[in-house]
């Protein structure tokens, strides 16, 4: 299930991403409103595939071949820090209750990495 997010939620996401991957805002001034969209629809996709079962593995491979099938049309920066920015930061922002469905190792750095981009923020 794609979670319901607010506004808030979905400007937090975006400025947590552009924080752990600065390639990211590069790739929003250039791409506007369908790079938006994309990391916001993959960060919703992960979360989904992530609920549905299968492990963080599955879901985090599921988000890269849906990135890539649309890739001609929103031109996602294809890297491995771009994607896991995006999963480890859905986690953060858009599917907190879920980091219990990540191993304990994977949800401790994902936790490391909210203390890191909150404490930027101060």
């Amino acid at each position: 299930m794609v979670p319901k997010t607010s506004s808030v939620q979905d400007g937090r996401y975006f400025t947590d991403l552009a924080k752990a991957d600065p390639g990211l805002a590069t790739y929003v001034q250039a791409d506007g409103n369908v790079a938006l969209r994309a990391l916001l629809t993959d960060g919703s996709a992960f979360c989904a595939f992530l609920q549905g079962g299968g492990g963080i593995d599955n879901a985090m491979a599921a988000v890269v071949i849906g990135a890539k099938s649309v890739e001609p049309q929103t031109h996602l920066p294809s890297t491995m820090t771009t994607f896991n920015a995006i999963d480890a930061v859905s986690l953060l922002t858009l599917c907190p209750g879920d980091q219990k469905l990540v191993p304990v190792a994977d949800r401790s750095r994902i936790q490391a990495l909210g203390k890191a981009l909150s404490s930027e923020a101060s």
